[in-house]
């Protein structure tokens, strides 16, 4: 179904529209909430996350236009940034968020696992290990700036350290990582 035709069909019948929006688009919105904050929140805030985007989706569907760009995209950044709200209200009300284990981050199945999926998933496991080998701090630095989406400010008040600490060592990191990248190191 095109994205043109989801919009008629959600004038024409809401509940085949909303049917087909959780069956198309249920596991990604999941597995965008489980990437911001399912190491930090628990199962409960990752369904009640999924909940209210789902929510502000239909809510405000009607605003959308396949013209302006497609639904997926409409979708992915409704959930981003519901997630990261809801992963700023859990990490604020926890104070930090727990130690990050590569072990608790599972993302659900697509429903279409081809081999250009899978070779998606390889690359990002071993990205993920080349972040991991960097050490402290600069894998928190470069988990908190593009896992969480945190300010250098925000990094840096939570790993004790000055913002000019931070931003350097992150531009280190991510030259190091794009060198090992370059290189094809990370196939071990």
């Amino acid at each position: 179904m095109t994205d043109l035709e989801w919009e008629y069909l959600f004038e024409d019948s809401p509940q085949k529209a909303y049917e087909y929006f959780i069956e198309q688009y249920g596991n990604l919105i999941y597995a965008i909430v489980l990437n911001k904050i399912g190491n930090c929140g628990s199962r409960e805030d990752v369904e009640d996350c999924v909940s209210d985007i789902m929510i502000e989706f239909f809510r405000n569907a009607g605003r959308f236009s396949s013209e302006s760009g497609s639904l997926k995209s409409y979708i992915s950044t409704i959930a981003k940034r519901r997630a990261i709200d809801a992963f700023r209200q859990i990490t604020g009300r926890n104070n930090m968020c727990s130690d990050i284990d590569d072990e608790s981050i599972v993302i659900p199945p697509s429903s279409d696992d081809t081999e250009e999926e899978a070779e998606k998933r390889i690359f990002s496991q071993n990205l993920w290990n080349i972040v991991k080998s960097l050490g402290e701090p600069d894998s928190s630095i470069i988990v908190y700036q593009y896992f969480y989406n945190h300010t250098v400010h925000e990094i840096a008040k939570m790993l004790e350290m000055t913002s000019g600490a931070v931003q350097k060592r992150s531009i280190r990191a991510r030259k190091k990582i794009g060198t090992i990248l370059r290189n094809g190191d990370y196939y071990e």
